[in-house]
């Protein structure tokens, strides 16, 4: 129940910082579409209610800045209802962004249009002051690019350039198009250099652009997710791009960490119940350790005392399993003298009959020993001196764990003997 709580948690809380970040971006995309919106108001013109849309969409920025602010993000209820809550703000201000897009591409035309005139006005009336009538000229039919082709293709690179979801190569491409476009003066090489590469560049982002909207809602959910459970569980989160082939990979990811957590939760909660009943008996935590091998099976081992100078070592894996040992103890690696394996054989005798009891109260917790693979009877081949320099030694009055583990929601935990 725990663990599913902490990844909701996670999930939501991940996908408000995403969202947040996003809207933060919309809220800051449309200075030059603001101040183009405040000139052609200013001289008497039509903006498109592009002023209007702005402020609607700061509005639904700062609402949702302030639901997130209120939010308890560490109640689980609380952080999924902002997260929700927060696909509405985020879904009208993508509304909103659209359309300033769409009518800022117009006001700028218009902008554009009422400065030629100006400067048009300008020159007649500079001919006019020195007597002389302005000079018409005729240009011959070409069959290179118009001036409008020039514009229409530096606006619709920047619209692009400004939409969400476009990879980094594609900015770069846009931005070298852009400079292009504005160094050309021969009109027949212009309209060659917008048909051979600006327009397939167009075609080719907004079919990246298409499939990036058909794909990111599924993206995004399982990218939040892949990151959340990555931050829960201390994996370094890989980035992807928004395509068919990262949601293929990131569900593959996601089974990947569940099955691998769910392991190492059974390894926790078998490890925990096995403190408690070893405490209850009266055995102390002396040391523990954390192994893992090259194959990712991974191991916890804690050593608990057991009468002067021995000890017996349980060791959990991540597969469920347990072994149980009991040797001397020593700073260094060797084997027992004689005196120590008779000493030993017969602490093995009285700790088997602590095993039949230590099984029963294992059970009444739900950890059901099974597939006994080795069941071993004391003997002197089996006598051992435990080396403590491999634990992380703690006081030998010590009988409480520190260590934070999760229990299972419900059912019993199978461990299995070795």
């Amino acid at each position: 129940m725990q663990r599913e709580i902490a990844r909701r948690k996670a999930a939501a809380n991940g996908k408000i910082g995403n969202t947040e970040k996003r809207l933060m971006t919309l809220g800051g995309m449309f200075t030059s579409e603001r101040q183009i919106a405040t000139e052609l108001t200013a001289g008497g013109g039509d903006d498109g209610g592009v002023a209007k849309l702005t402020r609607e969409l700061d509005t639904v920025v700062a609402r949702a800045e302030r639901l997130i602010g209120h939010t308890d993000r560490d109640d689980v209820n609380a952080v999924e209802k902002t997260a929700s809550a927060l696909d509405e703000s985020l879904a009208e201000a993508e509304r909103l962004a659209a359309e300033i897009g769409a009518r800022s591409a117009q006001n700028e035309t218009a902008l554009r249009g009422r400065l030629h005139k100006a400067l048009d006005r300008g020159f007649s009336a500079s001919f006019a002051d020195v007597g002389e009538k302005p000079r018409t000229s005729v240009r011959k039919k070409s069959n290179g690019a118009t001036p409008q082709r020039r514009e229409t293709a530096e606006r619709r690179l920047r619209v692009l350039d400004g939409r969400e979801g476009l990879p980094h190569t594609y900015h770069e491409q846009i931005g070298t198009a852009l400079a292009r476009l504005g160094e050309i003066t021969d009109e027949e090489f212009l309209g060659n250099y917008i048909s051979i590469t600006v327009e397939p560049l167009v075609r080719k982002a907004e079919r990246t652009l298409a499939e990036y909207e058909a794909c990111r809602e599924e993206f995004e959910r399982l990218y939040t997710e892949y990151t959340a459970l990555c931050g829960l569980y201390g994996y370094v989160a890989q980035a992807y791009p928004c395509t068919r082939e990262s949601i293929a990979t990131l569900t593959d990811e996601l089974r990947r960490i569940e099955t691998e957590a769910g392991k190492n939760d059974e390894m926790a909660y078998i490890s925990e119940c096995m403190d408690e009943v070893m405490r209850e008996m009266g055995y102390a935590v002396l040391g523990s350790r954390e192994v893992t091998k090259r194959n990712g099976r991974s191991f916890h081992s804690d050593l608990y005392s057991y009468g002067e100078g021995t000890a017996v070592n349980v060791t959990c894996s991540s597969d469920g399993r347990i072994a149980m040992e009991l040797g001397g103890m020593d700073t260094e690696d060797r084997g027992p003298t004689a005196q120590e394996t008779a000493a030993l054989c017969d602490s093995m005798t009285a700790f088997c009959d602590d095993f039949k009891e230590i099984e029963r109260r294992l059970a009444k917790r739900g950890v059901v020993l099974a597939d006994r693979v080795s069941l071993l009877p004391p003997d002197a081949a089996y006598a051992q001196i435990i080396n403590t320099s491999d634990y992380d030694m703690k006081a030998e009055t010590a009988s409480v764990r520190t260590r934070k583990k999760q229990r299972p929601v419900n059912g019993k935990k199978v461990m299995r003997r070795e």
